[in-house]
């Protein structure tokens, strides 16, 4: 299982990424962070990626849904992001997959994105993204509720916007977010829509919510508002 101390630093490789402006400070921090070195030959890299990536750094972004007691071989990435940074215009994309798209794994099987990491670890996931998205991706980042809590905290909290159905899920959310993590939080009542100043337990659960109109689709939208944020905030 992934100590909290390393899923902190993992995360902040996420913003190093995200926030950098050049390449030479992202490789010195990666080369700080450490992780599972994975095999080329079992990642699937795409030869037109190989090529037309030329000039680009891509990453794959993955948020466990580990819990305390669980090995994280068996977690299943829930959260799937795609970070990709241009080397000589210095802009940065960020998009996510959609845990339950059906895609093919390495042994030919379909079975929802989410469960690559589950089956085979980060190798399995990395080449599933290679493999059908035709990219060429060799580096991965996975964290679990523990970093992004520490990180959002660590950095005040942030501002949300939520809808009256965001703030009723939020608050169930964060019952097992508080329990998993072991960090408090306030419950906001009355449950209306409003901006409020969220806390790491509050934030992970909302980018966590899935049962709002608009289904997963709005889910990554919510994921990539909080890392956004972040990555707004460690700039300050």
């Amino acid at each position: 299982m992934v100590s909290r101390e390393k899923a902190v630093a993992i995360l902040m490789g996420v913003l190093i990424l995200l926030i950098t402006a050049t390449v030479a400070v992202v490789a010195a921090k990666w080369g700080k962070i450490g992780g599972v070195a994975l095999n080329p030959d079992k990642l699937a890299i795409s030869e037109e990626a190989e090529i037309s990536g030329t000039g680009y750094l891509t990453v794959a972004l993955f948020g466990l849904d580990t819990r305390a007691t669980d090995e994280e071989m068996g977690a299943r990435s829930d959260t799937i992001m795609v970070a990709s940074l241009n080397r000589e215009t210095k802009e940065i994309k960020l998009v996510s997959v959609y845990r339950d798209t059906l895609l093919q794994l390495s042994d030919g099987t379909y079975n929802k994105a989410n469960a690559a990491y589950a089956y085979g670890g980060e190798e399995e996931a990395v080449a599933m993204l290679n493999k059908n998205l035709d990219l060429n991706i060799e580096d991965y980042i996975a964290v679990n509720f523990n970093a992004l809590v520490d990180v959002i905290d660590a950095l005040g909290g942030m501002d949300v916007t939520l809808s009256d159905a965001e703030v009723v899920h939020m608050n169930n959310y964060c019952v097992e977010t508080s329990e998993v993590t072991g960090k408090s939080y306030t419950k906001i009542e009355p449950e209306v829509a409003g901006t409020y100043h969220l806390n790491g337990v509050q934030a992970t659960s909302y980018a966590r919510i899935r049962y709002t109109a608009g289904g997963d689709f709005e889910r990554t939208e919510r994921q990539r508002f909080v890392l956004e944020q972040i990555a707004e905030s460690a700039k300050r």
